[in-house]
């Protein structure tokens, strides 16, 4: 009887410290449309990189994938604050701005950005007076054109979707964005044209990188983040869903 009762309290003192590994699905806010990153499938589903990129990174801390949840980007980082939800993984750039108000993982992917036009524009980088430039508002290509190009006149979107529809429908000269989403707009409508190299500089602008933005007051969970990124990368999953969607390397 004693050793029946002994071995009863050991596990009832061991059986919640077993259950205590994190098994709530962590809730993590996405703008979209954002392709090939993250936007609607034709079922309403989200798909892209980041989803998958995502969904396996809370599979390794949860075992579920990500709870996801939409916000506009404007709106992304007010929402982390208020606790909307545990994470933001969608295409943020790490730069000291932001470091003062969220928590960042390591770096997991980078990518720089370009110009885009219709195929039969003029549009000209070096003389920008009176060019209307559409970018998204509150991102690092909103600031460098405001910076580098102040004669332009540039349009503020709330998404993408809108920037892509302006310049094709010629009430845009121009739109600058991450390149891969531009790149994907061209694959898909041959009126859209990269125009120019690549831009990564100046790095106060463009950052060093992408992570996932977490609030400061959560180092444990970013210590998880960064484990289960770091093992992704590794074990080759990471490479997997790159290739998917991109014919290039990304990864840092």
């Amino acid at each position: 009887m004693k050793t029946l009762l002994l071995a009863f309290i050991a596990l009832t003192l061991t059986t919640p410290l077993a259950l205590a590994k994190d098994t709530k699905p962590l809730r993590v806010a996405m703008d979209v449309p954002y392709a090939p990153f993250g936007e609607r499938g034709p079922d309403g589903k989200l798909v892209g990189f980041e989803v998958d990129l995502g969904n396996a990174m809370c599979q390794e801390i949860t075992g579920q994938e990500c709870d996801w949840v939409v916000q506009a980007w404007d709106g992304i980082i007010p929402g982390l604050l208020a606790r909307k939800y545990d994470l933001i993984v969608s295409s943020m750039s790490i730069t000291e701005e932001r470091r003062n108000a969220v928590l960042f993982s390591e770096p997991y992917y980078t990518t720089p950005s370009l110009f885009f036009t219709r195929a039969e524009s003029d549009f000209d980088q070096a003389n920008t007076s009176d060019t209307r430039i559409g970018v998204q508002r509150g991102t690092n290509q909103e600031r460098y054109v405001a910076e580098m190009h102040p004669d332009a006149k540039v349009i503020r979107y709330t998404t993408t979707d809108d920037m892509y529809l302006d310049l094709t429908g010629e009430r845009l000269d121009a739109v600058f964005l991450d390149a891969p989403v531009g790149i994907k707009w061209g694959k898909d409508d041959p009126k859209v044209v990269q125009h120019g190299d690549f831009i990564k500089e100046p790095a106060r602008i463009f950052g060093q990188g992408v992570g996932v933005a977490m609030r400061k007051r959560d180092k444990e969970l970013a210590e998880k983040v960064n484990a289960a990124l770091d093992k992704l990368k590794n074990n080759g999953v990471y490479d997997d869903i790159m290739n998917k969607y991109f014919d290039f390397d990304i990864k840092l």
